[in-house]
């Protein structure tokens, strides 16, 4: 009698655990026990909406998962899964924080004299630049505006030191220091580099703290 396939050993002790591992995903699939496996605290604009505003089901039933799972672990299947939820999409943020006056856009990430920048940084998502769980409200550098403003020239400069020079000097920690990147806030860009927002600022509101560009928005976000 010839020995069982290598893949075939492999799938059977994998289904031996098949039961265990549904009652698990069963278990922790539970609204009441997301809270539990979160892998960390909400931001502060984010505290008080539930886990399934922004983490929908995936696709299939647990025994679909598992079985999904468990023929990608063993070689039988070339492409993932997703189990129990999807991974959080820019459609999710969308669905909350779409406004019209959005000065970088997420459909402008994907245009395709962008894909370099985009690639280079990662920023292929909202979450390519913003986190959740892990107390940070921005995940990127703060300079990431180089990625795409690298050759930045402006006809009609109102700054008193020049974009062009700062582009020439490198000196991308000023950006944020004038402009609110997504342009929400209702504050007004200095037009000395003297009167920038101080750095400390800016990184405390970046690890989630305070907005230095104020509190008053222009759209507030919506909820689902």
């Amino acid at each position: 009698m010839k020995p069982p396939k290598a893949h075939t050993i492999r799938l059977i002790s994998l289904m031996s655990l098949l039961p265990m591992a549904a009652l698990a995903a069963v278990v922790l699939s539970a609204p009441g026990a997301m809270t539990m496996i979160a892998h960390g605290p909400l931001q502060e604009g984010h505290v008080g909406i539930t886990c399934n505003q922004c983490h929908t089901p995936g696709p299939g039933s647990v025994r679909q998962q598992v079985q999904a799972k468990l023929r990608y672990a063993v070689g039988m299947r070339q492409t993932p899964v997703d189990f129990g939820y999807r991974e959080v999409q820019s459609e999710q943020c969308l669905s909350c924080h779409e406004r019209s006056n959005e000065r970088h856009p997420i459909y402008r990430f994907r245009e395709p004299r962008f894909a370099e920048a985009v690639r280079d940084t990662g920023a292929d998502s909202c979450l390519g630049c913003h986190g959740e769980h892990d107390g940070h409200r921005l995940t990127a550098a703060h300079t990431v505006c180089q990625a795409c403003h690298g050759d930045l020239v402006m006809k009609n400069d109102p700054l008193d030191v020049p974009h062009v020079t700062l582009v020439a000097t490198r000196n991308w920690d000023s950006c944020m220091g004038c402009h609110d990147f997504h342009g929400n806030h209702r504050f007004t860009p200095p037009k000395r580099l003297a009167d920038q927002l101080p750095q400390d600022g800016i990184r405390a509101y970046l690890r989630d703290g305070p907005s230095p560009y104020g509190t008053e928005k222009i759209f507030e976000a919506t909820t689902r």
